[in-house]
């Protein structure tokens, strides 16, 4: 029995890391000629030092462009299905801007295309476009990352250029000591705002894989063990590791796109599957500011060092948006609380007795209306 046992988990492991091989091999082989044509000319269009905004612009619209021809390179799982160009683009577009609008039915998508199209999610990510600022930001020259302050100045750079103006000779040889401490205490200011930041951006990278790691394991872990969910997806013909992997990424980015084409409805008899995916679209929307405090003062309280100290005193000088300041952050946490339980009332007392809950005990429903809730809020609440 041992030896079965084995081998079984031997060609779980096999089949599983030759399915995604296959995917990623497929959709990357059909990307490489794009790609290389972009690489190529790319540094020839940083070298014009081009505004945050056209970069940004140039981002999304590569990624639709290439995400558009490479969806109609790889085939449909379904033969009978012939796609137009124009609805491949309007596909990619709407999973790397987050639209959460379709003109085509997911279940006609092959698993190539889904792995792309789950790409373009996490590529076209809130957070994700956040932490390459954060990876990518550099000294502007004073000490102050990706810029200054809320007010464009640094006041610690400001003191430190008064102190070598000319016309302030006579104050630098009466005050030569203090001056020289400004410079060290300027120099130390420098290297800790640039460390913090740092810091930021790889605390940023540890939540991001975090989530998407445990959220798949978890609904991996849920399909396996409920029976209903996993004949859902043996009925369609989904494969429930990608199912689950898809689903998380596009709960975290708050995309929309699930593989089935019933979207979540399908799964309403499943509330343990539902209240998995909540905080999912939680974490990656209007509650990352709480979050992001949350694993910043876990880790300063771990490590105890000073860069996480200063991440969350100084959280308007980082010029991270989504890296509030404490007030801010609870004061948003409590309005998105309140606003999900007001929804939840609405949806229960509205339709509690509709043809919307036929057939589900008030467990089911109270989970439907929380989950309804909470995505019409993360829709048209996102993050600040």
């Amino acid at each position: 029995m041992a030896v079965s046992l084995t081998q079984l988990q031997n060609f779980a492991n096999g089949f599983v890391l030759n399915y995604w091989t296959h995917n990623f091999a497929r959709v990357s082989r059909h990307m490489h000629g794009s790609i290389g044509l972009v690489t190529r000319y790319g540094h020839k269009i940083i070298a014009f030092h081009p505004s945050p905004f056209w970069i940004q612009l140039s981002y999304f619209v590569s990624l639709a462009l290439l995400g558009s021809l490479t969806m109609m390179k790889l085939k449909p799982s379904n033969p009978a299905f012939g796609p137009r160009y124009i609805d491949m683009l309007f596909m990619s577009t709407s999973s790397v801007t987050l639209a959460s609008l379709g003109s085509v039915e997911m279940e006609n998508f092959s698993s190539s295309q889904i792995v792309l199209l789950t790409l373009l999610m996490f590529l076209g990510g809130e957070i994700f476009v956040g932490l390459i600022g954060l990876l990518l930001r550099k000294d502007d020259g004073h000490g102050n990352p990706d810029g200054a302050d809320n007010n464009g100045v640094d006041p610690l750079a400001a003191e430190f250029n008064y102190s070598r103006d000319p016309s302030n000779a006579i104050d630098c040889i009466e005050l030569g000591p203090t001056v020289i401490g400004s410079e060290n205490s300027l120099s130390d200011g420098k290297d800790l705002r640039l460390r913090s930041v740092r810091y930021l951006g790889y605390v940023v990278l540890f939540y991001l894989l975090l989530i998407h790691v445990t959220g798949s394991l978890s609904i991996l872990s849920y399909i396996a063990s409920v029976g209903s969910a996993r004949d859902v997806l043996k009925r369609k013909g989904i494969n429930v590791f990608l199912f689950s992997l898809s689903t998380t990424v596009s709960s975290f980015a708050n995309a929309g796109f699930i593989q089935t084409n019933e979207n979540m409805a399908i799964f309403k008899v499943n509330p343990g599957l539902l209240l998995l995916i909540v905080p999912q679209i939680l974490a990656g929307n209007t509650l990352f500011p709480l979050f992001l405090r949350s694993v910043i003062w876990a880790l300063g309280r771990c490590s105890g060092a000073a860069e996480f100290g200063y991440l969350l005193k100084n959280s308007r000088d980082i010029g991270f948006r989504h890296l509030l300041p404490n007030r801010r952050a609870a004061f948003l946490s409590l309005t998105v609380v309140s606003f999900i339980a007001v929804m939840v009332v609405l949806f229960c007392s509205l339709d509690w007795n509709s043809a919307v809950f036929d057939g589900l005990s008030s467990y089911q429903k109270i989970v439907g209306a929380l989950f309804m809730a909470n995505r019409d809020m993360e829709r048209y609440g996102e993050l600040c």
